[in-house]
């Protein structure tokens, strides 16, 4: 169902790995909802410290110098491209002098590993436990440069000048008695938002895919609520590319997944601010981008913009046109279809905050169907999030509020889409997003997280379906009777009617909805699917008649981590699992289509699909 060459296009254009090496990375993950990882804390913390030393050099003509920075399990292998580079982050090595404290990031080592270097900490900067895996970057000079001749260079540099080398990992080197001030230490100080450093570090080729690039530099900046990062891009040519910018760093497949605090562009200078989500650790601060216009004589041919896969945008054309990473517009014509997934919290009934996690697996079915799909969830109340043990010791305010947008679920073949929207449970914000969901998709699937009772719609909340969720059980075909005197057991045989009544009394409890449902989907953990016969078939024309017919039985998939980095369940859009399959999430969803939309599901039978979905669901552009 996924493309794998989209994805390693979309991860490739902006770390600048090659597309094999980025399709082997890919092709060994279980789910493509992050196709760029994320750094540890020690190791973020290691990277943060080397992109403050190369967004600092001058002339480089790649982004901070680095060719391409290929995450690996053991973290970062970056390939710089001149070695001035390679001097700089050497410049950054501790060093003991004579008289006065000591110079350089104290803490940070370096050591040859074959033809590379390889940047550490020491184990007193982190917290060492039988987890922690000890942070690394691997540093691989221009072609044809000694890095070894390089280190040794330095070192006689270090002596000359009477200081006292401090980096090697192989001598013992006793932290300091005492943290150092805040001021002279640069690891305290990116404490506050490693992070932003760190996912900078790792797609460093964003900014040259951008218009007319001319170079980037990193700066930080000590706040009262934590620590930014600024980027200073330069620009030779009539074109910031601001939108593209902001869609990327917004993203949550393959950027940053942050919220767009402010935007201001004049004729000369472009500002973007962006903040972080509420609950991200390692990054308490905000980014600002600011793009300054420079004359394009002085850089020669101006660079075009390269088409960002990422972002929808074809590699076939010459000028890529921007999508909006928050999908806004009318479409002519479009009415999408709103169908609202309930739960009943029983003993086997499903709870509603698994319901997100099957409408996303539904949704995903109608993306690679050329559809334009999304998922509305309703929240009762404010998320609640725990205190951040990052935040510094001078952070005396909150960082600044963003407002959630639509978030971008996975990476769909054309024309297909998935995104995910949520919304607090008020009257003004649900109407006001599934007008808007309407007009810009074509099936939004809407859900809630109230677990304490069973899930009812408000008044003003009207879809065009309602289905209940709820997990599947045998019908009973015999009804056990008291035993007798001499002990043998007794059954009553039930007819198809009786079943019924007998099923929806002991799984519902009686509970009649306020508002018609159109049908129950119910969650099997067969895995290859349940075989009905005639007696239960004729159970669920019963049901049907009491108004809840079963329209589809999908697979269940509650076995998925939780977590951080586990906050989505596998779909079709991922590879293949042993249970549930492909093939069971598509007969399933198709079951639902043939039952709510029976034109719809005939007219899918045609062979040029994709072409008519593609007419039907044409892209959305700012």
């Amino acid at each position: 169902m996924y493309d794998i060459d989209q994805l390693s296009n979309a991860a490739g254009q902006l770390t600048g790995e090659p597309l094999e090496v980025a399709r082997r990375r890919l092709s060994a993950k279980e789910r493509f909802d992050y196709l760029i990882p994320g750094a540890s804390p020690e190791q973020g913390r290691l990277e943060a410290v080397l992109v403050c030393a190369l967004g600092a050099v001058e002339g480089q003509d790649r982004p901070f110098g680095v060719r391409d920075a290929k995450p690996v399990s053991e973290g970062l292998v970056l390939r710089v491209a001149r070695a001035e580079d390679v001097q700089a982050v050497l410049d950054m090595l501790p060093r003991r002098t004579r008289k006065g404290p000591w110079r350089g990031v104290r803490g940070l080592t370096v050591e040859l590993d074959g033809a590379r270097l390889r940047f550490g900490f020491r184990p007193w900067l982190y917290e060492k436990t039988w987890r922690t895996v000890a942070p690394g970057v691997w540093m691989s000079g221009p072609r044809g440069e000694d890095l070894a001749e390089l280190l040794a260079a330095h070192e006689q540099h270090v002596v000359a000048a009477g200081d006292s080398p401090q980096w090697d990992p192989q001598l013992p080197e006793p932290g300091p008695k005492r943290a150092e001030p805040v001021a002279r230490s640069l690891v305290r100080r990116l404490d506050a938002s490693y992070g932003i450093g760190s996912d900078l570090l790792r797609r460093p080729r964003l900014w040259d895919s951008l218009a007319g690039y001319a170079g980037v530099r990193v700066e930080t900046r000590m706040t009262d609520y934590g620590l930014d990062w600024i980027v200073e891009r330069r620009v030779a040519g009539p074109q910031f590319d601001e939108a593209r910018l902001i869609e990327v760093f917004t993203d949550h497949v393959v950027g940053c997944g942050l919220r767009l605090l402010d935007h201001a562009c004049g004729a000369e200078e472009c500002t973007v601010r962006l903040a972080p989500r509420p609950g991200m650790w390692g990054w308490r601060g905000v980014l600002t981008v600011r793009s300054i216009r420079e004359a394009p004589a002085a850089h020669g041919v101006v660079p075009g913009p390269r088409p960002l896969t990422a972002i929808g945008e074809r590699l076939n054309v010459s000028r890529p046109r921007c999508t909006s990473g928050d999908p806004q517009g009318d479409v002519s014509g479009r009415e999408g279809a709103v169908v609202r997934l309930l739960g009943y919290p029983g003993p086997c009934g499903v709870r509603g905050d698994e319901l997100p996690w099957v409408a996303e697996q539904i949704a995903a079915v109608w993306a690679t169907q050329g559809l334009a799909a999304a998922v509305i969830q309703l929240q009762d109340r404010d998320q609640i999030t725990w205190g951040d043990p990052t935040r510094p010791v001078w952070a005396t305010s909150k960082m600044p509020d963003t407002t959630p947008g639509w978030r971008r679920l996975r990476l769909t073949p054309a024309p297909g889409r998935l995104w995910q929207l949520k919304v607090s449970h008020t009257e003004q914000a649900v109407t006001a997003a599934l007008a808007h969901a309407r007009r810009a998709f074509d099936r939004i699937i809407l859900t809630g997280r109230n677990t304490d009772f069973p899930v009812e719609d408000s008044d003003f909340v009207q879809p065009d379906a309602r289905l209940l969720v709820h997990q599947a059980s045998p019908y009973s075909r015999h009804l056990p009777l008291p035993a007798q005197a001499s002990g043998a057991p007794r059954t009553v045989e039930l007819t198809a009617a009786e079943s019924a009544v007998q099923w929806r009394q002991q799984e519902l409890g009686g509970w009649a909805p306020r508002h018609p449902l159109s049908g129950l989907l119910l969650l099997t953990y067969a895995p290859e699917g349940e075989a009905l016969d005639a007696f239960d078939l004729s159970v669920e024309e019963q049901l049907a008649r009491y108004g809840m017919p079963v329209v589809g039985r999908f697979p269940s998939n509650r076995g998925t981590t939780r977590g951080l980095g586990h906050s989505s369940p596998a779909t079709v859009l991922d590879p293949e699992a042993d249970f549930p399959t492909h093939n069971q999430m598509i007969s399933a969803v198709d079951a639902v289509t043939r039952c709510l939309w029976p034109e719809d599901a005939r007219s899918a039978q045609v062979p040029d699909v994709v072409t008519t979905a593609a007419r039907r669901t044409p892209q959305l552009e700012s």
